[in-house]
């Protein structure tokens, strides 16, 4: 299938001392023909952002190191970090982001001070924290070093009344 490869140089832009955006500009474009979808998530450039459309499909790979990558290039319309926590909730401070840039991910560097942001985009807004960057992996169960015993199965015992011997009990049954 055919494929339209294009490339992006990414740009960081600071919103705030511990929040920065990577943004991307146009760089090239080319068309190469690609076998499968997996190919194409494969088709990564170290250093540089690209992204690749063909028949329906798109996939966006980053290059760089980023702590939380959109899974889309998005516009960022503001950022929100906390500042102040109480008893009632938390005051967030907003900053609006001016830079005329699709973006791709956003580097963090959490803190005590600095546990979550907010990033609203055309799509909506989003909370990032750091439980949300960590992947949670489903708990596999995992097998016992010792194999379980196996249990033989044995036959019923037909059940039998048992004699009684004694008077006293034939006495309480009023035999």
């Amino acid at each position: 299938m055919d494929a339209t490869i294009i490339y992006y140089d990414p740009v960081t832009v600071p919103v705030f001392p511990d929040v920065s955006l990577v943004g991307i500009k146009y760089e090239r474009e080319e068309k190469r023909s690609v076998n499968s979808v997996e190919e194409m998530e494969q088709l990564a450039v170290e250093g540089k952002v690209v992204l690749v459309r063909a028949k329906g499909t798109i996939a966006l790979n980053i290059g760089l190191k980023v702590t939380y990558p959109f899974n889309e290039i998005v516009n960022v319309k503001r950022v929100g970090v906390p500042r102040e926590f109480t008893n009632d909730g938390v005051k967030v401070e907003y900053k609006e982001v001016l830079e005329p840039y699709g973006y791709v991910g956003v580097n963090i560097n959490f803190s005590p001070s600095l546990p979550f942001i907010i990033v609203e985009t055309e799509q909506g807004g989003r909370i990032i924290s750091l439980s949300s960057i960590q992947d949670t992996k489903p708990e596999v169960p995992r097998e016992s070093k010792t194999p379980e015993k196996k249990r033989k199965k044995r036959a019923k015992k037909s059940r039998k009344r048992r004699k009684v011997k004694s008077k006293g009990s034939r006495k309480s049954r009023g035999v």
